[in-house]
Parts: C-alpha cells; structure tokens; sequence
C-alpha cells in the first residue's frame, strides 16, 4: 500500500481517521449521556452532535491542509531535492525556506547534500588525477588524427559515424557521430569492400580492402580504404581512409576525350591529302599550272594537319598520366559478387588469384555484359574462372549456347556502371583499366575473357606482429531493432527549439529561428550544432520581437521555411527530437511538412511532460524552473533565443536521463509511456 499510495493521501487518510475517530466517540458520549439523563427528547443532544461533528471536520481538515501545505509538501520537495543531487549532477545548495517549519530536517538534508557533493569532488579529482595521463595521449592523438591529409572515419559494426577528423569533414560536408555513413557516401561499393574483407577474415587474412566510390551527392569521386578493428577477433568496427580521386578521373576522361578529337581533327586533313595525290599520281601530265595548285593544297592540308598535332601534343603534354585507381583483389571476390547478383546461375570453377583492379568496377562491367546475355539469346551452363597468362590474370565467363559477338558486347558496355560512380559506363571502366573484353569460342562453349594484371600472393604468418596506433574505446552494442526497446542512453538525440511570430500556427504564425544541438553517448556536441534564422514572409509582431529580440531586419534575406526546414530535417536524420513543450514547435514543423518536401516522423521527447512524472509534488515545470532545480545556468541575454533554450533544455535532458534510468524507465518506449500518462497534467501547468 505504501508503494501505491504516496505520502500526501497517508496523511489525508491518517486525519480522515481522526475525523472518524472522533465522530464515533462523540456519538458514543451524546448516547451515554442521553441514556444517564433517563432519556426523553433527543432533538437538543442531535442538534449538538451536528454542531459538535461539523466543528471537528472543519478544525481537522483546517488544520490537514496546513499540514500538508508545511510539511508533507515539504517533506516531499526535500526528498526530491535529494533524489536529484544524489543521482544528477547538481551543485546547488537545497532551498531550506521550503522546509522552514521542519525544524532540523532542511539543514540536515543540506549537509546530506554538501557532503556527498564533497564526496563526488574528491572522486572527481581522483579520476581527473588518473586520467591525465591518457588526455594527453589523447590531445597527442587528436592533432595527429586531425592534421592527416586523408580523410580518416571510425564507423561502428552497423555502419554508424563514431569519429571522424578534419578532412573528412572537408570531404563529405555536414558529417555528425551516430549518423549512417551511407548519408555521406554511395553505400554499394563500401558494402562491396566490406563483403570481400569478411570473406577474407574467414580465411583468416586480415587485411584492408580498397575501393572507388562516390559521395551521397555524386559531386566527388573517392579512393577509399578500410580495414576492421578487431576484438578477439570479431569486427567491432571499421576504419575508412580515403582522398578525392575526383580530379584524377577528370583527367583520364579529358584524355580520352582528346583522343577522340585529335581522331577528329586529323581525319579530314588525311582523306584530303590522300585525294591530293591521288589525283597526282593518276595524271602524270597534268598542267603545271593545275599540279602547282594541287601542290599548293597538299601544303595547306599538311599545314593544317601540323597544326592540329602541335595543339593536341600541348594539350596532352598538360594533362597527368594517371589510370583508373585500383587495389589487389582476389577474382573469387569479384565472383563472388557476380554470384550474388545472380543467385544459382554461375560455377566457379579453378583457383583464386590476385589482380590489379578496381574490384567493383571490374564486377560491375562483367555484370553488364551478363546481363545483357541474359536479355538476348538462350545461354545456359555459366561457369567463372580466373587463368593465369604471363603476368596477366584472364577473367573469364564461359556457357553453352548462343554465341556474343562483339558488336553486342559493345552495346551492352555503354550502359552506367553504377549509381556509385555517376556517369561512368562499362566502357569508361574498361579503358580505364587498360584492358579490353573479346568473345572466344572453346570447343563447345563461348566465352568472354577479359585480362588484368596479376599480383603475386604475400602470405600474414600467424606470428607477425601487428602494428599499433592507438588504443581508444569503441562502441560495441549494436542497437536493437525495435525503437521502443532502444535503451534511453544508447539512443543519438536532436534537442531542439523554435522562435515564432505568435503562439497560434494553425492561424498564420510561422517560424523565424530554428536551432538544435545532437546529444550522442550522453554528450552535447557542440561543434555539431544548427542555428539559423528563417524569413516568415510576413511581419514579425513588436510583442513577438520583444520576446525573442529578432526583429523585421534580422530575417531579410535568411533562408525561407522550405530550405531550412530541409536542412534541419538532414540534421535530425537517425535521432530522437526533444524539446521543451514539443507539442508546440512540432506543431509548427508538421503544417510545414509539404513545403519542406519531407516528414518529422522521428519519436519525440517532451521535457515538461518528463518533469511531470519525475516531480509530480509540483506543477512548476517550466524551463526556468528546471534549469532552477538542476542548478543550470540560462544567461539573460540568451533566454528566449533559439539556441539558449536549446543549450539549456539540452543540459536539462541529460540530468533527466539519469533520474529516469533510476526511476526504472530505461528504454525509449518506457519514457513515451510516462510521457503519455503524464499528458493531461500539461492542460493544467503552467508553461
């Protein structure tokens, strides 16, 4: 009954029995008088009774509500103050005017308070005092790290950012920890690059794997390398090392380009001089006059054709010499990867051997042709093999069936290779590695073959050392696929707040400030933070301004709702939004959701609704009253801006954290649950 039943319904039961009590006793004492007075009329000891019954309810409940006003209201604000500090990280001494007419207990539960803040100093010195020394690897780490002319990320198993450095950020733009690589880079050939690191692990070859892919926005080509970090040797998480190839592909595409225009240029010019002495050479006794303007001609064509070899060797001598990045890679990956596409269609036949390749690129352009067989003609039997050639490795499919001339096999290479490497085709690919693709016809079979370079084998004993870098803690719990069941503390959140015109949205007011702050392993990144100011496109109330001080001025020329809405909705991918009193700026995103070209359909946490539950005893849960209570801090001059009540409803989330784990509310489902039982308490506090 205890658990049920909180400490002000006890005392409103304990002086409801006090009631009772007293009216059966005052009962008792009329009816033993009225029998002593030898009875006889009742009317005089009933009327005294009600007087007597009406004067002790009243007395009684007069002097229970004070009670509960000075001392169960009290006592309960003291418990709560010391649940906070004993489980949040809240300095601020207890207000002892609450509990004044306790007596003792308020300067005793303050010294609780002081001394367990004494407490937690001296084992934060000796944490500090035992880290030091690991901070100042770390800080050694960090500038390395940061300073590397690659762009380095450290992603989780399931392929979530848990570090990234500098370049990175220069490279694939807005990147945030807990955020899916795949937002930053085309996610085929990395997944295609991971496969072939596994099937290597198992054959218990540990080594990086490269590969050519494209950023999410396809402006960038990137020469990308990762390798696993192993634990016991289970992945626990990869390393991506990469550099922008987009100026090398550039230069080998202007070169075929020039190629194909010297073609051009110099086949006029040829078929003319060759007409020219034709036409010499078929009249011996042709006017001189007529064989000088023939002369005259070829010098011109000769001319013209000089020229154009000068220009184009100027240009060629411009452009750099390199070719189609590629790594070592086993043909059996890149079979592996056909098989894939194509589930029960192919046998691999022969052994493995390592080419020089662009391992994607390669299975890609040999999936072209593939499919392209598959769509014209009646082909069955399909094996794959790789055959060593005198340095080279030839790549072969052979089948039964119609034959693929090569006029075919030439139209199927015009198709893109892949959405990873843009506009590229099988073509593109294919010089690009220097190599070509013919039909050949063995004894019953037809095949293709296509020849890369060979690299011989270097075999990892058992033994080697291994080479260390940095010892740093990775992130190994996967989470679980259901969101509700996601722990509170595993989760990456967005908290975040808007400025308006007015309180009424669904009657014109709109948004002139969005910011929010990401809150990943229970830390506020401040370096990830979105703060930007929105036009309205209609004028912004002087009682509005002087609220949040953003006036007319400030918006002309700032983003319209559909840009930022679109650039916050990017910032929030794979969180959880928080906000204080979020029902209110939901409201204002979701009526813009059509303009914004996208969906908030994330899960959504409400700070007023979790004090609700966390501090029942009271109905201030305002942000000031919370930043009172968790001893945060709000500069005046950034209280009701954006970001100031971003930065502080932040803060004030991660103590709640803390308190709600203690409270048995652990994953995200839990929390909406209490949330939502919470729900009506919200029409009657105070925002």
């Amino acid at each position: 009954m205890g658990d049920r039943w909180g400490l002000r319904t006890r005392f409103a039961l304990f002086f409801a029995v006090i009631i009772l009590a007293g009216t059966v006793a005052m009962v008792a004492g009329i009816y033993l008088g009225w029998r002593r007075s030898g009875g006889g009329t009742v009317d005089g000891y009933v009327i005294g009774g009600m007087l007597g019954f009406a004067g002790l309810a009243g007395i009684t409940t007069w002097v229970a509500l004070l009670f509960d006003e000075n001392v169960a209201r009290p006592i309960l604000a003291l418990a709560s103050d010391l649940n906070t500090r004993a489980k949040a990280d809240v300095n601020a001494e207890i207000d002892q005017k609450q509990a004044r007419y306790l007596g003792a207990l308020a300067p005793a539960a303050n010294e609780v308070h002081l001394a367990l803040t004494r407490k937690r100093e001296e084992s934060e010195a000796m944490i500090a005092e035992e880290t030091a020394r690991l901070n100042a690897e770390k800080a050694l780490f960090e500038v390395l790290l940061r300073d590397l002319a690659e762009g380095v990320v450290v992603i989780t198993p399931d392929q979530r950012v848990m570090l990234y450095n500098r370049e990175a950020m220069s490279l694939l733009g807005d990147i945030g920890l807990g955020r899916g690589v795949a937002s930053y880079l085309r996610p085929e050939p990395l997944q295609h690059a991971l496969d072939r690191m596994r099937a290597r692990l198992e054959r218990g070859e540990e080594k990086a794997e490269s590969f050519l892919t494209a950023s999410a926005s396809g402006d960038q080509m990137l020469l990308a390398r990762i390798s696993s970090v192993l634990d016991d040797g289970v992945p626990i998480g990869y390393v991506l090392i990469f550099h922008d190839a987009t100026d090398d592909l550039k230069l080998h595409a202007e070169r075929d380009h020039l190629f194909n225009e010297t073609l051009e240029r110099v086949r006029r010019p040829t078929a003319a001089l060759r007409a020219v002495l034709d036409m010499m050479n078929a009249e011996p006794d042709m006017p001189s006059d007529l064989r000088a303007e023939f002369r005259s001609a070829a010098r011109s064509e000769v001319t013209h054709l000089t020229q154009t070899l000068s220009d184009m060797g100027a240009r060629y001598e411009a452009a750099t010499t390199k070719h189609w990045p590629t790594s070592a890679v086993a043909s059996t990956d890149i079979f592996d990867g056909l098989s894939a596409r194509h589930p029960g269609l192919f046998k691999v036949v022969g052994s493995e051997h390592l080419v020089s390749c662009d391992g994607f690129a390669v299975m890609e352009l040999l999936d072209s042709v593939v499919r392209g067989m598959l769509e014209q003609g009646a082909r069955s039997d399909y094996t794959l093999r790789a055959e060593p050639r005198e340095g080279e490795v030839w790549l072969t499919v052979c089948w039964l069936g119609d034959e693929a001339p090569d006029g075919q096999i030439d139209e199927w290479l015009k198709r893109p290779l892949s959405d990873g490497y843009g506009d590229y085709s099988a073509r593109d690919a294919l010089d690009g590695h220097k190599t070509e693709i013919w039909p050949e016809t063995r004894g019953e079979r037809h095949c293709v073959a296509m020849p890369l370079p060979a690299i011989e084998k270097t075999e990892l004993a058992p033994t080697s050392a291994r080479p260390e870098f940095y010892d740093f803690t990775l992130g190994k719990t996967t989470l679980p696929p259901e969101m509700a069941d996601r722990r509170l503390r595993d989760l990456t959140y967005v908290v975040f707040d808007t400025e308006t015109t007015g309180l009424t949205p669904r009657q014109g007011d709109e948004i002139v400030q969005i910011a929010g702050l990401r809150i990943v392993n229970s830390r506020i990144l401040q370096g990830e933070a979105f703060d930007t100011l929105v036009d309205p496109q209609r004028a912004i109330p002087a009682a509005s301004t002087a609220v949040h001080h953003i006036d007319q001025s400030m918006v002309e020329g700032a983003p319209k709702i559909a840009q930022a809405g679109a650039d916050f909705h990017r910032f929030t991918e794979d969180a959880v939004l928080v906000a204080h009193n979020a029902p209110f700026d939901m409201t204002f995103l979701k009526l813009k959701e059509d303009v914004i070209g996208a969906k908030f359909d994330q899960p959504v946490l409400c700070t007023v609704l979790l004090s609700a539950f966390l501090f029942d005893h009271t109905g201030q849960h305002t942000l000031d009253a919370l930043a009172d209570r968790f001893g945060i801090t709000i500069p005046e001059h950034l209280r009701h801006t954006a970001m100031g009540d971003t930065q502080a409803t932040a803060e004030v989330f991660l103590q709640m954290l803390q308190l709600l784990e203690s409270a048995g509310i652990e994953t995200l489902g839990q929390a909406n649950e209490a949330a939502d039982k919470m729900a009506q308490i919200r029409k009657m506090q105070n925002y």
